[in-house]
């Protein structure tokens, strides 16, 4: 009998540990640094050093920059189908690492990523009178669907598979309201494709509020871009047709560490004369690789003035290079 009650106590205290341990997962999970094994940090031509990774981890399920995954949890592993991830959780930080990785992924809570970093915080602003906040697609919302929100808005487009080719503008920019009782309003087209494609667009978008989940109890301006591209035999502007040119040669020479040379193609880019933020991606991509390529041959005050050209502290994709080499 003792033996039979002995095991129901581990068996209960056991069962309570890991109750506790899934309920400390679940949530939204920032990436804030990811290091090698050893302590030491990545490569600066690592695309990991400075890039944004979120895990929204449920009870039975992890998402992985909006990729969702049916999974089960121990007190020290996160499985999936395909993944075995180890973890610890330890002052605030969730820390994995995956099976034979040397790599060690250190994430927050959304909330204790924002409180760390303060410029993450939601910021205020007035529009029609009205007090609302700045999305930081962190701490605001949540998108309840398989689908990420870009990927649901882009498949139930009726003309989701018109060609780019037929665009005369490539950008797309829109600005709405999701309110704290998650009604979207005031949809504002800020960078039109053309009227067709406005409309569609926002006819999808009206189709997602019922997966939209504003956690911040705040009225929220979200700003969505969609950046469309041409196939370089469909250009007919020239300063275009050098775009895709100089940015071929600038990534030859960049996976070849030939980081001289992929200056020489990528600060050209720079000069280039492109209308209304067309091929934005493009630009951003190669000024990114552009910075890292300044540092990697010792031009650091180049590379920072390089990497605010594309954001702030923010901006993921180049916050860790603000923050280890910039002084601003």
């Amino acid at each position: 009998m003792k033996i039979k009650i002995c095991f129901f106590i581990f068996f209960l205290s056991f069962s309570i540990t890991i109750y506790s341990q899934n309920k400390t997962l679940t949530g939204k999970w920032i990436l804030d640094r990811i290091q090698f094994s050893n302590g030491s940090n990545l490569e600066i031509n690592n695309p990991e050093y400075s890039t944004k990774i979120i895990y929204q981890i449920e009870p039975n399920s992890l998402k992985i920059i909006d990729q969702k995954f049916d999974a089960s949890f121990t007190a020290n592993q996160i499985k999936t189908q395909f993944r075995t991830i180890n973890y610890i959780l330890k002052n605030n930080y969730l820390i994995i690492q995956e099976e034979k990785d040397k790599k060690v992924y250190y994430f927050l809570k959304a909330e204790e990523f924002v409180k760390k970093y303060p410029d993450f915080s939601l910021k205020k602003t007035i529009r029609n009178n009205d007090t609302i906040y700045i999305a930081n697609n962190l701490s605001d919302f949540n998108f309840d669907n398989d689908l990420s929100f870009h990927e649901y808005i882009s498949q139930n487009m009726s003309q989701k598979d018109r060609p780019s080719k037929s665009f005369e503008n490539l950008y797309f920019k829109v600005e709405f309201i999701l309110t704290k009782n998650n009604k979207i309003k005031d949809i504002e087209i800020i960078n039109s494709i053309d009227n067709v494609y406005d409309n569609d667009y926002i006819s999808s978008l009206k189709k997602s509020e019922k997966f939209l989940r504003n956690i911040s109890d705040k009225d929220l301006l979200i700003t969505n871009e969609v950046h469309h591209v041409k196939w370089k035999n469909d250009l007919t502007n020239s300063d275009e047709k050098k775009l895709y040119k100089l940015r071929a040669k600038g990534l030859e020479y960049y996976y070849s560490n030939k980081f001289e040379k992929a200056i020489e193609n990528f600060s050209q880019i720079e000069n280039l004369k492109i209308k209304d933020n067309k091929f934005k991606g493009f630009i951003k991509e190669s000024r990114i690789k552009l910075g890292i390529s300044y540092l990697a041959t010792g031009k650091n005050e180049d590379a920072c003035n390089i990497f605010y050209k594309v954001g702030d502290k923010t901006t993921f994709e180049v916050r860790n290079f603000l923050i280890d080499f910039c002084s601003k």
